[in-house]
């Protein structure tokens, strides 16, 4: 079959000719103005945008010739391709590289570590509350996992907060015209707290730009009051373990000496406590008693054991006026004395102070528990100076069993007696027979018999009627031109004590140390006795009849105090941005709005439109080009060619064929 040529030729972008010479109606002529300005790039008022070398110039007009040879068919398969080119792959490629921001999945999956970092620091200060300090490897510390965490949360946050600032700036422009220059000011608030205070400030975000750009804010201060969530306090915590006091059962030490009028002496460790009592001064007699307390902080229940106990009596009603007898019966009053039924006195008045012992003896004059009575006399009150009163107190040591409550505080051992236990038994041992038992035993309060060996007794006895002789303290004329040579006065003072002043001169060294304590504190002899007792006590729980008492040690923690006041922050700002990101789903949808989020692309994608770009060519400077922005209100809309652009109000609410028409007009001028 020959090939017929066409009757009509035309060139592409001219107004094809009617066969019938009809002018097309006014609908027609409509639609073929826009096929002729979206589809013939040869037309004279098409757009330039495709020639690189000119804004405003056309390209070259193909027109389309049959000849023999070519079909209509081949033609159009031709002009269909390069449209198809310049048209269908751009828009292609477009959605290819908005691809990534075509979804919220990033955004919430940011939102449920976010969430769930939140929720860590409220599981973890919740679990340590009140507890001690977690000790975790690597020296790890609470306020530690609480900063990552916090820090984890702020991350993880602003992905979130960063996308929907981003996203509320198109969903803006396309609800309503907005200045250009919110663009930028939206642009900088997803990018930082310092934008966003300053998208707040201006009121340009609108009511989801403004709650995301305070969710922004506060998320400032979730790390600050995350870790002031947990704080650490001191607390008494008692431990069972490393706390031992020692008390003693039964006491028997001694040594057989023949130097001693019982056959017993003391071993040295009894010596050195009956030293330390009397003269140490210290005010501890106890110190030397070992125990354990390894935190410093201890204490004990109340327990027994076997101790020695004094006893002081103020006697001085029974004092009745002493003469030696060699005076006869009209004595020099002055010359005389005082005397106490029990056997002390004083040899004249110039003997202002002296001290009398008396041992048990054999024969069970006193009971069998005691080791030595001693009785003061003196002429002068501790505390009433140069007058003339005389007193009298009797003093005793014996065994015992006392109940302590111990405890050691800061490192210092404290211990009271609360109750005393005494045998009152007299016991001859004068003839002692070989089935007898001459130990001092004593019941305690938990039935528990306690026991104080005969040798130890004896020996006790036998020492202290050696050094407790007795003596006295003088003040007389007589006595300051006599020797400290002289065999009838061993010490000789010039002391200031108390009230007491001037040179004294005592008969024994002990005779001295309870001078000392009358006249230098009240209550002084009783005082000393006390000291001696407790010294004779450590002795005898440092011996070997001593057991251990474990206690209760008490160590100052640190632990963990939650102040759930600040936890309202972090849950607050964290369930602000969950609401924040919710809302921009939600107005994303109903606004019919593209999700583009932060994409870089979907900017220069759809960007301005002809005439909103024509109206600042005029500038040159970019501060002014944005000044002008504050001016110029701008719309997301969708052009003749199914675009989507930014453009003016007006430009924005026409139809697309006023806007080619008037796109048109603007091209031709």
């Amino acid at each position: 079959m020959a090939y017929q040529p066409l009757k009509l030729q035309h060139t592409v972008g001219e107004e094809p000719v009617n066969e019938n010479d009809t002018p097309p109606s006014p609908i027609e002529q409509g639609h073929r103005e826009f096929h002729d300005f979206a589809f013939n790039p040869t037309s004279p008022r098409s757009v330039t945008a495709f020639d690189p070398t000119s804004p405003r110039s056309t390209i070259e007009s193909r027109t389309t010739k049959h000849t023999p040879h070519w079909s209509s068919s081949t033609n159009t398969t031709t002009v269909t391709s390069e449209i198809s080119s310049l048209q269908s792959d751009p828009k292609s490629g477009r959605k290819a590289a908005l691809s990534r921001n075509g979804t919220w999945t990033f955004e919430i999956l940011a939102l449920a570590v976010a969430l769930g970092a939140v929720a860590s620091i409220i599981g973890v200060v919740f679990r340590y509350n009140g507890r001690a300090l977690p000790d975790w490897p690597h020296d790890i510390t609470l306020n530690a996992l609480i900063a990552l965490l916090a820090t984890v949360a702020n991350a993880t946050m602003s992905v979130c907060l960063s996308s929907g600032l981003s996203q509320a700036k198109w969903i803006r422009f396309k609800q309503r015209a907005a200045p250009l220059s919110d663009m930028e000011a939206f642009d900088d608030a997803s990018r930082g707290s310092w934008g966003s205070m300053k998208l707040l400030t201006t009121a340009k975000g609108g009511s989801l730009g403004t709650f995301g750009a305070i969710v922004a804010i506060l998320g400032l201060a979730l790390g600050p009051f995350a870790q002031q969530i947990a704080t650490y306090k001191v607390r008494s915590v008692e431990s069972d373990v490393g706390a031992i006091i020692p008390r003693a059962l039964n006491y028997t030490g001694a040594l057989v000496g023949n130097t001693s009028s019982t056959g017993y002496v003391p071993i040295l460790p009894l010596k050195a406590a009956v030293y330390n009592g009397l003269f140490a001064e210290s005010n501890r007699p106890a110190a030397s008693l070992q125990f354990t307390c390894q935190s410093g902080n201890c204490a004990w229940e109340p327990f027994d054991t076997l101790a020695v106990c004094h006893e002081c009596t103020d006697i001085s009603s029974l004092i009745m006026r002493y003469c030696p007898p060699e005076m006869g019966l009209s004595p020099n009053m002055s010359s005389c004395g005082w005397q106490v039924p029990q056997g002390a006195h004083l040899n004249t008045s110039s003997d202002v102070f002296s001290m009398t012992s008396f041992i048990p003896s054999a024969y069970g004059d006193m009971p069998h528990s005691t080791m030595i009575r001693i009785i003061f006399m003196g002429t002068e009150l501790h505390n009433v100076k140069d007058a003339l009163n005389p007193w009298a107190t009797q003093c005793s040591l014996q065994a015992c069993v006392n109940t302590l409550s111990s405890s050691v505080i800061n490192g210092t051992l404290h211990e009271n007696v609360t109750q005393t236990v005494l045998n009152h038994t007299v016991v001859d041992i004068s003839s002692p027979k070989s089935t007898s038992d001459y130990h001092v035993y004593i019941q305690g309060k938990s039935d528990t018999s306690y026991l104080l060996g005969m040798g130890a007794l004896l020996s006790v006895r036998g020492w202290f009627g050696a050094i407790f002789t007795n003596g006295s303290a003088t003040r007389t004329t007589s006595d300051f031109s006599r020797s400290i040579t002289d065999s009838d006065r061993a010490v000789v003072v010039n002391l200031t004590v108390g009230i007491s002043s001037g040179e004294t001169f005592f008969d024994t060294d002990i005779v001295t140390a309870f001078y000392w304590n009358h006249y230098e504190y009240a209550g002084g002899i009783n005082m000393l006795m006390n000291d001696l007792a407790v010294s004779m006590t450590t002795a005898f729980r440092g011996f070997m009849g001593a057991v251990p008492t474990n206690g209760t040690s008490t160590t100052v923690e640190s632990y963990v105090h939650v102040r759930w006041g600040f936890a309202v922050l972090p849950v607050v700002v964290v369930v602000s941005c969950l609401l924040f990101l919710l809302a921009s789903m939600v107005m994303t949808r109903t606004s019919n709005t593209q999700l583009w989020k932060s994409s870089a692309l979907a900017a220069l994608f759809h960007g301005l439109d002809q005439e909103t770009r024509e109206k600042f060519q005029a500038e040159d400077s970019l501060h002014a080009k944005k000044k002008q922005a504050e001016e110029v209100k701008v719309k997301l809309y969708t052009d003749s060619r199914d675009e989507t652009l930014l453009g003016m109000q007006e430009m924005a609410s026409m139809g697309a064929g006023p806007r080619l028409r008037r796109w048109r007009r603007n091209m031709q001028a």
